[in-house]
């Protein structure tokens, strides 16, 4: 099948955020499989109820979209390294997400698409919020947008992943790597903020205490910024794909003890760029 055949769409904001009723995931042929990659690159975020599938079904969507990343220091189910379990529960000190950020920044060519599969979703609460990164571009002032145009960025994985995920060996380096604070999407050619809190840790063009007052600032434009947000209710067999390019996520932690359990496959995207 194809994405659109017999397939009803509903955006949930107007900049970000389509839920699609009718669609089945594994029955995707290779036509549905690039209109869905030409929509995410739109919507920034699609959501479908109702996909029961096994985890290597799973795996299979995600490669059909893209080569799979494995993530740099979460440990993955065994057999199945490019996956990243996602659980909370009563015994959890931290849950994964809980922070605005786009999934590894901090690699040389970070993620490009992120496939999350809920299994298991407690009473209430537990929902994620993404965030579009061409509306907030797009809502700076044109002085603004000029000056970011000129900027890049350090993102490093030691602030994320230090001291929450285990480590893959005594001596483990994360990435390091500079992109541009505004990246080109390469589908569509939009523009969109690239600096997040989870991963963003200077802009290289300026001092210490000015990268400081302006990562400060572009944080809170973005945890703010209600207008180009979408909040997705997660139920079991729920999922959610989203572009890591063009928008950011925060995952609630608000549902303690109880549990909220799933999967997450992530492809590879290119090394941020940005065009004239």
């Amino acid at each position: 099948m194809t994405l659109l055949t017999d397939t009803t769409s509903v955006d949930l904001t107007k900049p970000v955020g389509t839920e699609l009723h009718g669609v089945v995931l594994t029955e995707l042929d290779e036509a549905g499989i690039d209109e869905l990659k030409t929509l995410i690159a739109d919507r920034g975020v699609l959501f479908f109820r109702d996909q029961r599938m096994t985890l290597a079904e799973q795996v299979e969507i995600g490669r059909r979209l893209g080569e799979l990343h494995v993530h740099p220091a979460a440990k993955a189910p065994e057999g199945f390294p490019e996956v990243l379990v996602v659980h909370t529960d009563e015994n959890s000190t931290y849950t994964a997400g809980n922070g605005w950020h786009t999934d590894v920044s901090c690699d040389e060519r970070p993620p490009g698409l992120s496939m999350l599969r809920l299994e298991e979703t407690p009473s209430a609460g537990g929902d994620t919020v993404w965030a579009s990164m061409y509306a907030a571009y797009e809502a700076l002032s044109p002085s603004m947008q000029e000056y970011l145009l000129t900027l890049t960025a350090i993102h490093s994985g030691d602030k994320a992943y230090v001291g929450r995920y285990s480590r893959r060996g005594a001596d483990v380096d994360y990435p390091v790597n500079v992109h541009p604070v505004i990246r080109t999407h390469p589908i569509g050619g939009r523009k969109a903020l690239y600096v997040n809190s989870g991963f963003t840790v200077r802009i290289k063009e300026l001092t210490q205490r000015e990268s400081d007052a302006l990562l400060a600032f572009l944080f809170d434009h973005i945890a703010y910024g209600i207008r180009f947000q979408v909040r997705f209710n997660w139920e079991p067999n729920s999922v959610a794909i989203w572009d890591n390019r063009c928008v950011q996520h925060h995952a609630s932690w608000d549902y303690f003890p109880e549990t909220r359990s799933g999967f997450r496959v992530t492809t590879r995207g290119e090394a941020p760029f940005l065009t004239a």
